[in-house]
Formats: structure tokens, sequence, C-alpha cells
């Protein structure tokens, strides 16, 4: 579809995008889907993320048409606001990277994750070659053609022990998923292909709860040189390597009063600010280095 563009989030640093204070042993949790627990990435965060990387102050937004018609302005009675023209859904998770006792990391994924997917996909008119895989017997894995992560026939992830058995539908997956994520990357599209896993959705969802980043933290009190008092917390981050995917669509242009007069397109706003790849800051805890990402874009 011409309106419609997939988007494609790599984590290239830890990244917290938290939803404030927790109640459990984390204090500072990351975001999660309520029904599925998975780490997601929200539209609001990543529409802000990406206004503010093309400079779409509110200032600019009023002096350049693109700018307005593509994120939206506040109605200040001088100007007439409008609502933005782009319109991103949540990123959902594709892969999380796993330690893996051979081949350092493994991107895994699970038979729900990618029908989930394939779901998105063709919603946004994408053609598949490939389908989404059945459930996997407990105890085993699918793996590509190429790997770097078996022992034998064995996978180890964390402390998970599987049979790793090769598979057409993952290798299938792994090759379109790293054209995706990696275009004209051959380098690391090979090296996506031969770290692709798909484990059970119940050691998925393990996987999602046990194998994030969590780091402890504190703030040293300049007298003593000692923590600070109650100044030691933890904070959760989803894993650098982490692959998320999103809709951003654009159907029609808002502008008040028609002043698009043909000019500013759905197909152009997007071809502005949703073609080229992106290297993009999102989530908390700017300036210790979290957030760092890749956003590339594939057309439906």
């Amino acid at each position: 579809m011409a309106k419609t563009r997939i988007y494609w989030i790599h984590t290239l640093t830890p990244t917290h995008l938290g939803v404030g204070r927790g109640v459990d042993y984390i204090d500072l949790p990351i975001d999660r889907d309520k029904v599925t627990g998975w780490p997601v990435i929200r539209a609001s965060a990543f529409k802000g993320v990406l206004a503010d990387h093309f400079g779409a102050t509110e200032l600019q937004r009023r002096q350049n048409l693109c700018l307005k018609a593509a994120f939206g302005t506040v109605d200040d009675g001088e100007d007439l606001g409008n609502s933005g023209s782009l319109i991103p859904t949540d990123a959902q998770l594709v892969c999380l990277p796993v330690r893996s006792f051979r081949g350092t990391f493994a991107w895994v994924s699970s038979p729900l994750c990618l029908r989930r997917l394939e779901r998105m996909l063709k919603l946004a008119g994408m053609e598949l070659p490939v389908t989404a895989p059945a459930a996997i017997d407990e105890g085993k894995a699918h793996v590509a053609q190429r790997t770097v992560l078996q022992e034998g026939d064995k996978l180890y992830l964390e402390d998970l022990d599987l049979t790793a058995q090769q598979c057409p539908t993952a290798n299938g997956w792994a090759t379109k998923l790293a054209e995706w994520v990696f275009p004209r990357d051959n380098s690391w599209q090979e090296q996506f292909r031969r770290r692709f896993a798909v484990v059970p959705d119940l050691i998925f969802d393990y996987l999602c709860q046990t194998s994030t980043e969590v780091i402890t933290r504190v703030r040293i009190d300049d007298e003593t040189k000692t923590v600070a008092e109650r100044m030691l917390w933890t904070e959760e981050a989803l894993p650098a390597e982490s692959i998320l995917a999103g809709v951003i669509q654009c159907e029609r242009v808002f502008l008040s009063n028609g002043r698009a007069n043909g000019q500013i397109t759905p197909e152009k706003l997007l071809d502005k600010f949703a073609s080229k790849e992106l290297r993009l800051q999102i989530g908390g805890k700017a300036t210790v280095g979290r957030g760092q990402v890749r956003c590339v874009f594939t057309p439906c």
C-alpha cells in the first residue's frame, strides 16, 4: 500500500521506556503489553521522537506546512490547529536478544510472535513468501539452515537446554527479517540468519520476563563520597539488539483552510519522514547512553 510503511526499531544500546515507579523488585520497569507481557514501544513515544528528529518544534510547525501536516499543531487563537497526518502504531516485539553459550547471543522469536507480525504485515498490504510457523514442541527450537548457535544438536539459551532443529520456515523468516531490518548490509544479514531461533511460546514468555537488562544505579553524596540516602535503585531496559516492528500510515492530509492545495500528499509526507534509515534516541536515561536505536522503513 502506497500510504503505509512498516517501521523497524533495532536497539543499539539498552533502551528504557519506563512506566514510572514499579511495585516489584525493579524500581523502574519498562513498558509492557498488557495482554502478552512482552516489551513494547508506544506509538506516542515513537512519534514524539520522530518529530524531534526533524526539528518539529511548535514554532517550526507553524512556519513549515510539511511539518504542520505531518505532526500537527494546536489552535493558538491566531492559527487554526490540526491533527498530525502521520499515524504510527505501537512497535511490537519481533526478536529478543538472548545470551547463548555458543555463538554469543541469539535473536529469539516464537510462533505467536511471528503470527502477530504476519497479521500486521498482511493488514498493511505486504505480500509474504513465508507463513508463520506452527506450534513448536516443548524442549525444542527451530533454527535456520546455517547457525552458530548449536553445540551438536543442542541450543543453550541462558539456563535453557533445547534441542535444535533446522527448519525451512525458520530459515525463510530469518532471510526476510534480515532483508527488512538490515537492508543493503549483507554482512549483518548473514549474522542475523546465523543467530535466529524460534522457541516455544511458553519459553519466549519466560525469556521476555527474565532476559531484559536490569542494572543497579546509585547517586554518590559529594561530601561523604558514599551512596546518598535513598539513592540506590534498579532500572530495567530492553537489551541492545532487540528488534521491534510497527506500522506508520498516512491516509489523508489534515490541514486547516485547505492549505495543502494538492502539493502536500500522503505519499510525499511518507517519502519525506518515513523512508530513509534514521538514528534516533528514544526513551529515558539519554545522558547515560540509553535508547540509541536504528529506525528502518519498509514500503508495503
